[in-house]
């Protein structure tokens, strides 16, 4: 993961992902830094208009943009390539463009605290950025402190197993060969049945280089069980797949989800899943 791209909204949760971001510069070799902030600009407020001088808002939000950098320089390591980027466009769009523009292998995002992930520190629309995003993304913990990821956390359906982990292997190979290594399933019924056992087969072949730990959980709720796994095993960092109304959609549309992502510590890695 040479080249990360790292939002920013100008908040206090920013800049704590953006410190988390530092301190996993050295140990993932990053190389450049894309600092990225977008706005929308909102023509009305009610039914009256507002007249909005767009070279203002420019000058004023290139002036944060440029502090930040400069303060954010101070914490990464010496010998990084930098970059900002002021862009007014829709926010999954603008991340989209810049990552391929750049050339990004990672996108870094802080969480807003108590609001849960479904209010992320970019706003209501951050969940669409994590639903679109077709970059790994790092979700950041608004509480979380910074802890060498030496406990990675694969949490799987087994479903479309070797999709996925390719997927993973392409982007985060060498970031796995520095941790140990656990995959969870979280299911409400006995795993072991000939529908899935192909899929833990396949699974277990493709992650045996990285000798990783299995634990399948019997529980109603995937959240609560990944969390409570999380907390039991002192996991630092978390790695999930995003497709189509999967694991990821289902931990967001419930209220136990929400819980979990401000009161979890463990940061979570996003990983995007396309079949085309």
């Amino acid at each position: 993961m040479k080249n990360l791209l790292l939002l920013t909204d100008f908040s206090d949760n920013a800049y704590a992902a953006a410190r988390y971001a530092a301190q996993l510069a050295p140990l993932w070799g990053i190389e450049k830094v894309v600092l990225y902030h977008t706005y929308e600009v909102i023509p009305t407020v009610g039914t009256e208009p507002v007249v909005i001088s767009n070279s203002e808002i420019l000058e004023e939000k290139q002036k944060d943009l440029n502090t930040w950098q400069q303060e954010l320089m101070l914490l990464f390591p010496e010998g990084i390539a930098w970059k900002s980027v002021l862009e007014e466009y829709e926010l999954s769009y603008g991340v989209n463009r810049t990552c391929a523009e750049e050339d990004i292998d990672l996108v870094i995002v802080g969480t807003a605290g108590k609001s849960g992930l479904k209010k992320l520190l970019l706003g209501s629309n951050t969940l669409k950025l994590i639903e679109n995003c077709h970059t790994p993304l790092l979700v950041v913990p608004a509480r979380a402190e910074f802890r060498v990821p030496k406990k990675m956390l694969i949490a799987t359906n087994l479903k479309e197993v070797k999709l996925k982990l390719n997927r993973l292997l392409v982007n985060a190979a060498e970031v796995l060969w520095k941790s140990e290594v656990y995959v969870v399933h979280v299911t409400k019924e006995d795993p072991a049945n000939k529908a899935v056992n192909a899929e833990i087969t396949t699974m277990q072949d493709l992650l045996a280089p990285y000798h990783p730990i299995y634990s399948y959980i019997l529980n109603a709720d995937i959240a609560s069980g990944i969390n409570q796994y999380i907390n039991e095993n002192h996991i630092d960092m978390m790695v999930t797949f995003h497709r189509d109304k999967g694991l990821l959609s289902r931990i967001f549309n419930t209220s136990i989800a929400q819980k979990m992502a401000w009161k979890s510590h463990a940061a979570m890695m996003v990983i995007p899943v396309h079949s085309g």
